[in-house]
């Protein structure tokens, strides 16, 4: 499994994965009641409208699809002329325009949902766009990259980046706080940066390599030091009032952090999966 998203009114989860399908489920219930199957790749993400009656999906097969929810088709396919590979996606608050970025072009592609047609190609990072995400408030689009920069677009006016946020290491992925005001992006070197969603100055850094870091297996040929300093997470969500941040990555914690004190507040263990936390589970004896 590759993304995750829920519906507005939590009812409903979609999922993407390596097996290029995508499938939808009842939150409260865990099952499965449908499954598109037109992608020919890997589903790298998933989304859900703002209307709840459809999501969107990106895939290694360079298409972006929408499927309804009501009638259970496929509506709408978006595609470039030229193949690419997209690996990140983002759907502005209106349901209107479909973002997607892409690994081997370096490439924002951007569409109009209700004519499928291809409305600019954004072009400025120098490496592959790792994440995606418009402001809830205001027409803006933000883009981490590869390139280690977060790049802040107006594409409904076409100017291009309109502002550049530097790292210090490639960026990850990049969120919004529900109001607009604040941005974060997570960095491969394991550190949140949280950004004034207005004039792009940085509010303030959380160092997460602590917190997301695991074990070590004893077939691991690393060490354990050389495994934490490669630590960081690949998702973030802003609560709903914008006060706590939450973090994630492949391990079994999901960090919840404060974002006034730079803080971690709490640890959630989401699996029991021992592999991920590098602990061997004791042989059974019969």
């Amino acid at each position: 499994m590759n993304s995750v998203d829920y519906s507005p009114n939590g009812a409903q989860m979609v999922t993407g994965g390596s097996d290029g399908k995508v499938k939808v489920w009842n939150g409260t219930t865990g099952f499965c009641f449908v499954t598109f199957v037109e992608h020919s790749a890997s589903v790298e993400t998933v989304r859900f409208l703002r209307s709840g009656n459809a999501v969107v999906s990106a895939s290694l097969d360079g298409s972006v699809r929408a499927f309804d929810l009501v009638r259970y088709r496929n509506f709408r396919t978006l595609v470039t002329p030229r193949p690419t590979q997209f690996v990140s996606l983002a759907v502005d608050p209106s349901d209107e325009i479909v973002c997607a970025g892409t690994q081997d072009t370096f490439e924002i592609f951007v569409w109009s949902m209700k004519t499928s047609r291809l409305l600019d190609v954004l072009a400025g990072h120098e490496g592959p766009i790792s994440g995606l995400a418009f402001n809830p408030t205001q027409p803006v689009l933000a883009s981490s990259s590869w390139d280690k920069t977060v790049k802040l677009w107006d594409v409904f006016e076409s100017k291009g980046a309109t502002m550049t946020l530097p790292h210090s290491a490639d960026v990850l992925t990049v969120a919004f706080r529900p109001d607009g005001k604040q941005i974060a992006s997570s960095s491969l070197d394991g550190h949140i940066s949280v950004w004034n969603g207005v004039d792009g100055n940085l509010v303030g850094t959380i160092e997460g390599r602590r917190d997301v870091a695991g074990g070590r297996k004893n077939s691991d040929k690393s060490t354990f030091a050389a495994q934490a300093s490669a630590s960081c997470f690949s998702t973030l969500c802003f609560s709903a009032d914008g006060e706590q941040l939450l973090a994630g990555r492949n391990t079994k914690w999901i960090c919840v952090y404060s974002v006034a004190r730079r803080a971690c507040l709490d640890k959630i263990q989401i699996t029991a999966n021992f592999s991920l936390d590098g602990v061997l589970a004791a042989p059974r004896h019969t």
